[in-house]
């Protein structure tokens, strides 16, 4: 095939997976993998190596996310090598698929985002032995899309279309506009959707008014005469995402936790540095076009912790969860953190 045959095909890979990430957290989809080293070890018995030699890291990222930057911009720039790190990295179509992963032995740390991973605790609680060991983003990019015609001050949103995607961060959005707004439930019109497609079909029609969205899918609504009318600093929310390891590596390989978390650290404050750099290199190494990396890693705050503003974030969201009846049983994040190794790197990074 001739070479820019294959650079159009990364490129249009590159849109489509853009595109699909800012349909937002949804916790679920097929479980979609690809490794990106040539070799994939059995398990974690098989990290430790020779004294000065580096030790494999199995890691599952979301495609396209900020975790898939990471991946391959500390790569790259030989961070993890630096570090003691023989990243192997396998994609996935989502980042609950990498929770998955590590359940069944194949991955020794992956990721989660905070609606999807307050739901997954909720419902397999008494067998989640999978621990989260650190914020690593959190990020303001989402915002309210509204019809301006229709809507021109939030209580207009009484009994009009509100779309979302059922079971996802977008419902939750939904609950925190409605409440804003003082709109009782007898008055809230839910629409439900399953895509970015089916989203501009009923706005299209006119049977939505308002949608939450981010990112490409963003773009699309406004190319649709959508506006955007409230933005995520103004409810006092945040999408976060956390780092999940294994048991095995938690209580076999703390010291291999510590080095991956230090080259993490590393690879972030490279990319606060060089963003423009870091979005070519995700470019030429994922297919998302620069100019849509760039934006992406402006949206994103990178940062290692996890304190008390972690915990009151995690808690806000399972409590409404809780209440929607996502979940029978209450139960308490703390139990399923451990920041043992962020602790020991950087003892400013979580509380004391």
């Amino acid at each position: 095939m001739k070479q820019e045959e294959l650079i159009m095909k990364k490129r249009m890979l590159g849109l489509l997976l853009t595109a699909a990430l800012v349909l937002g957290v949804t916790g679920c989809g097929n479980t979609t993998e690809k490794k990106t080293t040539e070799q994939a070890k059995g398990s974690s018995e098989e990290l430790t190596t020779e004294a000065g030699e580096t030790q494999t890291v199995r890691l599952g990222v979301w495609t396209g996310g900020i975790d898939h930057y990471l991946a391959v911009v500390g790569t790259e720039q030989g961070i993890f090598q630096k570090h003691g790190i023989d990243l192997e990295t396998t994609e996935f179509a989502s980042g609950i698929n990498t929770i998955d992963a590590i359940v069944t032995g194949q991955l020794d740390i992956g990721m989660i985002a905070d609606f999807a991973g307050v739901n997954r605790i909720g419902n397999t609680q008494d067998n989640f032995d999978s621990k989260i060991i650190g914020r690593y983003v959190t990020a303001t990019s989402w915002g309210l899309y509204v019809n301006e015609d229709e809507v021109k001050d939030l209580s207009d949103l009484a009994g009009k279309g509100f779309g979302t995607i059922p079971g996802t961060i977008t419902d939750y959005y939904a609950a925190l506009t409605y409440e804003k707004a003082g709109i009782a439930a007898d008055e809230q019109k839910l629409v439900n959707i399953d895509s970015t497609q089916a989203m501009l079909g009923v706005v299209d029609s006119g049977e939505v008014v308002a949608g939450w969205s981010s990112g490409a899918s963003a773009k699309k609504l406004e190319e649709h005469g959508m506006k955007k009318f409230l933005t995520m600093d103004d409810l006092g929310i945040s999408v976060d995402a956390y780092y999940v390891a294994s048991k095995d590596i938690l209580t076999e390989h703390e010291d291999l936790v510590e080095d991956f978390l230090a080259a993490i650290k590393e690879t972030e404050e490279w990319i606060t540095a060089n963003p423009e750099e870091a979005a070519g290199i995700v470019e030429n190494k994922i297919g998302i076009p620069k100019d849509q990396a760039a934006a992406n890693i402006e949206a994103s705050t990178l940062l290692l912790d996890f304190k008390q503003d972690s915990v009151d974030h995690l808690d806000g969201i399972k409590e409404w969860a809780v209440g929607a009846g996502m979940f029978e049983k209450d139960y308490d994040i703390k139990d399923f953190v451990d920041t043992t190794a962020l602790g020991k790197l950087f003892p400013d990074a979580v509380e004391n």
